[in-house]
Order: structure tokens, then C-alpha cells, then sequence
């Protein structure tokens, strides 16, 4: 996996670079959503991600997934990072300083009108975390690992009475897809990495 290490250096170099492609605010009832994507790069150690997955909730479109820490904004958070700020707080108590970077929105046609935001957090050690009810787990996966061909699969289930397959990366138990794969997908190709897609 020699060949996709990554350094925080040139991740904050490239993410510097990138312009995110803002959505506008569309028609009708809409909300707002931001996650953090949030790097830790021990000296000497590849750079990893924070995962968190949801606990199972009836009723939840996200139950038991794989995401990163987020949520919908507060009409009393003053912007979309203090969103990711305050919910990456309340969901694994993980206190955050300035992001250093935004990727792009994406629409989320599960949940109706709502346009998620992701911003790049970096820290400079692994923290402890205290994960909420809404957390059932949390899992820190090396870079090298998502970018590396052995972690590409296909993820199946079926939605009323249909087979659905999507791309998806494997780590451990861990499955991460949709939404969560979709970000993942375009903060590597800023990064200018081979985000493999499912055989």
C-alpha cells in the first residue's frame, strides 16, 4: 500500500486548492446538513479517518450506516461549520477547532430536499471519545487502507422487493457506502488518488 500513502502535507496542500461546488438552495421546504471529516496523522504514521456507526433506530433512513460525524444545522448554529462543530461535540465529544477545508455539497434524494455539507477537520492524535446514544461504535480507518483495491465490494440489499447494488469499501465489520462513499469519492479525487470502485 506503499504507493498510496498520503501526508497531511500534501492533503492540506491539495485541499487548499480545491473550490467546492456550493448547491443552491432549492425550492420549497429544504434543510441543511454538515458532516466533519476528520484526519489523524500521528508523526511516522499513515493518516486515518473518523467513522462513526449510527445506532439502530426505527424509522431512522441512516440506521446502523457508516457515516462521519454530523447532522442536520440548528437554527441557533450561526453557519454550516459550527453544524459540524457542535454535532461531531454531542455525537462522540470530540471538540473541534477550525476546518481546513470544505469539499462539495451533496443533495441527499433519501432525505427529501436536504443538501449535506462536508468540511476536513485535522487533529494531531487519536482522542478519547465518549460516543452518544445516537453512536453505536466509532473506528478510526488508515487511508491507505480505503484507497487500496482489497477494500473495493459490491453492496447488496433489497428495497421494496429490488435488489440494489452499490460500490463500497470494506474495513473490518465496517461497511461504508452511499452517501459516506460519495464524499469519500470526492475528497479523493481532490486529492488526485485512484478511489477504486467496487469490482
Amino acid at each position: 500500500m506503499a504507493d498510496e500513502q498520503l501526508e497531511m502535507a500534501e492533503i492540506r496542500a491539495r485541499l487548499a486548492a480545491h473550490r467546492p461546488k456550493l448547491a443552491p438552495p432549492p425550492e420549497g421546504d429544504h434543510s441543511w446538513a454538515a458532516v466533519a471529516l476528520v484526519f489523524c496523522a500521528p508523526p511516522g504514521g499513515d493518516a486515518e479517518l473518523l467513522f462513526i456507526e449510527r445506532a439502530l433506530k426505527e424509522g431512522d433512513p441512516w440506521s446502523g450506516h457508516m457515516a462521519f460525524p454530523g447532522g442536520r444545522r440548528d437554527r441557533t448554529d450561526p453557519d454550516l461549520v459550527a453544524t459540524s462543530v457542535r454535532e461531531t461535540r454531542e455525537e462522540v465529544g470530540l471538540a473541534l477547532d477550525r476546518p481546513i477545508a470544505r469539499l462539495d455539497d451533496f443533495v441527499n434524494a433519501r432525505a427529501g430536499s436536504l443538501i449535506v455539507s462536508p468540511f476536513v477537520y485535522h487533529i494531531e492524535a487519536r482522542p478519547a471519545l465518549s460516543p452518544n446514544r445516537e453512536v453505536q461504535s466509532t473506528v478510526w480507518i488508515p487511508v491507505p487502507w480505503l484507497l487500496h483495491p482489497d477494500a473495493a465490494i459490491d453492496y447488496s440489499f433489497e428495497r421494496d422487493s429490488q435488489k440494489l447494488v452499490f460500490p463500497a469499501v470494506r474495513y473490518d465489520r465496517y461497511t461504508v457506502w452511499g452517501l459516506t462513499y460519495r464524499i469519500l469519492a470526492n475528497l479523493f479525487e481532490i486529492l488526485d488518488r485512484d478511489f477504486r470502485p467496487a469490482p
